[in-house]
């Protein structure tokens, strides 16, 4: 007995075009779906206008400016010194 059938044209022409959509789709998210907004964040834009108003100097800021500028550092959006007079918190390095 033979149990093979023939596939129609239509369908295989339907699996392929599935196959080579869902792959565009993997390729697409590989490439350029996961890429970060370069758009300016809500913190990023208030840290700069922080800046811009205190000149850069931290003892004009309040503590929670003060809080949002430790933040921004932490998450590496702005760099340490951007700030004078900033008092660091010690970091912990377990060695």
């Amino acid at each position: 007995m033979n149990l093979r059938k023939e596939v129609s044209p239509s369908v295989a022409i339907a699996v392929i075009v599935i196959a080579v959509l869902i792959a565009g789709f993997v390729l697409y998210r590989a490439f350029v779906g996961n890429r970060p907004s370069t758009a300016p964040s809500q913190m990023g834009l208030k840290v700069n206008e922080l800046v811009n108003r205190t000149g850069g100097d931290a003892r004009l800021l309040t503590p929670e400016e003060r809080q949002l500028v430790m933040e921004a550092i932490e998450k590496r959006m702005i760099p340490p010194g951007i700030f004078r007079n900033l008092e660091m918190p010690p970091t912990h390095s377990k060695n």
